[in-house]
């Protein structure tokens, strides 16, 4: 009868292997690429003369002179009920360098260039553990504190995401830079689905870390 050697196998033979170290690759270089854009460009339109701009996604934006007030009548009596979710994408031009460099406006800059390098991070994680693997680097301390440290960044985006919305917001008011008739409230909470996920990486990770430890004492037995 045949039989097959599993030990044979490696993770360097694999093309599914190759192609994800591959794909990580090109998104790190779309990563740095995009990390450059937003550090060396201006960020807004030539024509509205500002120095530097950014955009923040999922803002609370909510009409100064909204009227539409919702009876109980509506409420319980309609067949369909609509919930505007009023969420926007908000853009916010610095003028002159004292809005530039002013405390408020450092702080979220601040913020929102390491929620990017939080993400460039995790990329980076990826990317290092196929590589491993591509070189039959499986079972290694190194990979498991990858996996580790990749689950924790991924748990702190949605606290670093809410964060910056906060001093995005923050940054807006203390400037008195809202001429835009909308009222501004963070749209994003501390936990997402980002957390979920990171804490099943992270549990991954802790077994994936005992695994090598009984396996370094059975080898040390042998």
């Amino acid at each position: 009868m045949a039989t097959v050697n599993l030990i044979d196998m490696k993770f360097s033979d694999s093309k599914i292997i190759k192609s994800l170290d591959l794909l990580t690759t090109i998104i790190l270089l779309f990563y740095v690429a995009f990390l450059c854009v937003k550090l060396f460009d201006s960020g807004a339109p030539a024509l509205s003369n500002s120095l530097k701009g950014y955009a923040v996604y999922d803002i609370q934006a909510k009409p100064r002179d909204d009227k539409n007030v919702r009876s109980l009548d509506d409420w319980f009596g309609k067949k369909v009920v609509v919930q505007p979710t009023n969420k926007a994408l908000v853009d916010l031009r610095f003028k002159s360098y004292g809005e530039l460099f002013s405390l408020p406006a450092l702080l979220y800059q601040v913020s929102q260039l390491l929620y990017w390098l939080l993400i460039g991070f995790l990329i980076l994680c990826i990317k290092k553990l196929f590589s491993s693997f591509r070189k039959d680097e499986v079972f290694t301390t190194r990979n498991a504190s990858l996996i580790l440290w990749g689950s924790t960044v991924l748990m702190l985006l949605p606290v670093m995401r809410s964060i910056t919305q906060y001093l995005f917001i923050n940054c807006i008011t203390k400037l008195n830079l809202n001429d835009s008739g909308y009222m501004l409230q963070k749209g994003v909470g501390f936990i997402a689905a980002e957390t979920l996920i990171g804490l099943a990486l992270l549990a991954f990770g802790l077994v994936f870390k005992t695994a090598i430890a009984i396996k370094k004492e059975n080898d040390s037995f042998i």
